[in-house]
Formats: structure tokens, C-alpha cells, sequence
């Protein structure tokens, strides 16, 4: 698959803002979360390469409403539904067109449920509208452990395979990001959740190879969130300098 319009749109962004954020938003108060993210979205232009939006704002404050805001912010932003989709091809292929059409620039899916039947839906809509998709290879939470990580490698080369723009894995346990880069090389771009208030500091994601860390409650619960970007952002900076090293 061709680079897609997501992969190239966030490189830029991160570029252009000196910025390996991914803000997480899961407010759930129906219009108002609507009013918190767009404030968020003025404020944070200069500081935030994407957003990363979950189901349950999504449940609270409908797809029209959500269409709306990103559409508003898309020169500003990339946009990511992490809907973590897991269904079979047709549902797949009708959840990621609305999703898609929304204004999303990208979609994160579960790659345990395969490809033929399942992810193929997906990959076949992202290809037509030159959209991203973000394969889950590892979770934050401990119950990851469970069933998720033994297969990590086969995830990963379903990644590969089937062309995807990049694989989520945790800044909680460092060694499935480096493995995940080991395996992808250049091919796939890795975000890290976990960071912040799950436990993984700022950076711990990027040092072991990440290209974004997925921030969220430690920023849009803080009392200032510029400040605590800016902060972030000064970490982040220190850690890329060494790697360039």
C-alpha cells in the first residue's frame, strides 16, 4: 500500500510543532466534552501533533457533533478514532467508511481478529480514501500479558504485511516497543500509550524507539495544559537528541 494521506500528515505535524504528543481524549459529558476538546484544540495548536479520540466520547456526544469539531481543527491536527475495532469484514468495512467520513485521519484496530474476513474490511476503505490504520500489538493494562503479547511478532508482521501505518505499544513494558522496532525497522510508525498517569514517564516510549507517545489524562487534567505539554515537549526534546547520538 502507498504511503497513506495520515502517515505523511502527522510526520509533517511533528516537524512543523517539534511535537511527539498524541492527545488522548475519553471525556464522557456529551456536549460539553465537545466544548473541552475544542478549547483544548485552540490551545494546544502549537504544542500537539494529533488526537487521539475514545469510544466513550464518541458514545456521549455523537458522530455529527464529533464531525464537526474535526473538521474545524483538521488543518491543525491529524485525528485518530481509537475505536480498537474487532468485528468481521463488512462491519469493519461500514464502521471505518462513517468513521473515515467523519473526518478521521486514522483508525486503531485490534490485529488479533486476522485479516481475511476481519481486518479486511478496514485496509480496503483506508486504501480506497488514503486513510490510516493503527494496529494494537500490545496494551498498557496488565491483562495484556494474558493473550495479546505471546503473539506480538505474528501482529506485527500482519502490520507489515497488509501495509498499516503504524502499531500501538506500551511505554509500560519497554521491551515490546523495542522488540516492535526490531521487527518493523522504519516500515511502521509505534505510538506508546501508558505514559503519564499509567506510569510510564515522559520519553520512556520514545527512548526505546516510539515515534509518538499517546498522553492523555496528565495533560487534560492538568490546571495548565500548556504548561504541561511544554514540559513533555522538553523531555521528549532530550531524548531525541540522544538518539541522534
Amino acid at each position: 500500500m502507498l504511503e497513506s494521506g495520515f502517515r505523511r500528515r502527522i510526520l509533517e505535524k511533528a516537524f512543523e510543532k517539534e511535537s511527539r504528543i498524541v492527545l488522548a481524549f475519553d471525556e464522557h459529558n456529551g456536549e460539553e466534552a465537545v466544548s473541552r476538546l475544542s478549547a483544548l484544540c485552540e490551545s494546544l495548536c502549537e504544542h500537539v501533533a494529533g488526537i487521539k479520540i475514545g469510544l466513550p466520547t464518541m458514545l456521549s456526544t455523537g458522530l455529527n457533533s464529533l464531525s464537526r469539531l474535526v473538521k474545524r481543527f483538521n488543518e491543525d491536527y491529524v485525528f485518530i478514532s481509537d475505536v480498537k475495532m474487532a468485528d468481521v469484514s463488512h462491519v469493519n468495512s461500514l464502521t471505518s467508511r462513517l468513521l473515515y467520513e467523519a473526518g478521521f485521519d486514522a483508525i486503531i484496530s485490534h490485529g488479533f481478529i486476522g485479516y481475511e474476513g476481519g481486518l479486511e474490511g478496514l485496509f480496503k476503505e483506508a486504501k480506497r480514501l488514503s486513510k490510516g490504520v493503527i494496529i494494537v500489538v500490545s496494551m498498557s493494562h496488565p491483562g495484556s500479558r494474558d493473550f495479546i503479547d505471546p503473539v506480538v511478532g505474528g501482529l506485527v508482521q500482519t502490520a507489515l504485511k497488509h501495509g498499516a501505518d503504524g502499531v500501538v505499544a506500551p511505554a509500560t513494558r519497554l521491551r515490546i516497543v523495542e522488540e516492535v522496532r526490531k521487527t518493523a525497522g522504519s516500515s511502521l510508525l509505534i505510538l506508546t500509550p501508558g505514559v503519564g498517569v499509567q506510569g510510564a514517564p515522559y520519553g520512556a516510549g520514545l527512548s526505546a524507539g516510539a515515534d509518538f507517545e499517546i498522553i492523555g489524562r496528565s495533560i487534560t487534567g492538568s490546571l495548565n495544559p500548556v504548561e504541561k505539554a511544554l514540559e513533555v515537549k522538553r523531555e521528549h526534546g532530550r531524548i531525541l537528541a540522544q538518539r541522534a547520538c
